[in-house]
């Protein structure tokens, strides 16, 4: 079942049908990650995490989708490569292989274009054009929503009620990290 691409730019625009998603990347993402079972479960989690921030901020949920399905997808190649899976290799190795996944399964090349945009800045948010979207607002928090706890293990209340003010980009992303972090109402 596909779902129809927003449609961009002004004027009305007829809707072009892409390919179901998570039907069609999962697997990729699923094959790329074979040695590394802890990422199929990192990446399911930002998946869910997109899924439910989405689903109260809007935008496009197909983007969405694959944004967090494919964002850390140049990991195993940046590891091979650079000997490294630092933030800035994967934005540099991540897009060329979303790139190539995206296009065999016949994404569109705008989809193409702001999926690997996502994924070139999902650790740096350097793109001021990709990081105003809410696409990848989305995909930030819900990043975040996994790594918060590694990252700020060892803080205090106050230092991560802080750094959850600065670091979360939509209102549902903080709010779930105040009720997950912060002892609020689970959620």
């Amino acid at each position: 079942m596909g779902c129809a691409a927003a449609p961009q730019g002004h004027g009305p625009r007829p809707q072009i049908e892409i390919p179901d998603v998570e039907e069609a990347l999962i697997p990729e993402m699923e094959r790329v990650f074979s040695e590394t079972r802890g990422m199929v479960q990192h990446t399911q989690r930002v998946l869910s995490y997109a899924l439910d921030i989405q689903g109260v901020e809007g935008g496009d949920l197909a983007v969405v989708k694959a944004s967090a399905i494919l964002h850390d997808i140049g990991i195993p190649r940046a590891r091979e490569i650079h000997g490294s899976s630092s933030g800035r290799f994967q934005e540099m190795e991540g897009p060329p292989i979303a790139r190539e996944i995206l296009a065999r399964h016949r994404f569109p090349p705008d989809f193409i274009h702001h999926v690997c945009g996502i994924v070139a800045n999902h650790h740096s948010d350097a793109d001021p054009e990709i990081v105003s979207t809410l696409e990848f607002k989305i995909l930030w928090d819900a990043d975040w929503l996994v790594n918060f706890p590694g990252r700020h293990r060892n803080a205090g209340e106050e230092e991560k009620a802080l750094a959850i003010e600065e670091i979360f980009k939509t209102g549902r992303g903080r709010e779930l990290a105040r009720g997950m972090f912060l002892g609020g109402p689970p959620r």
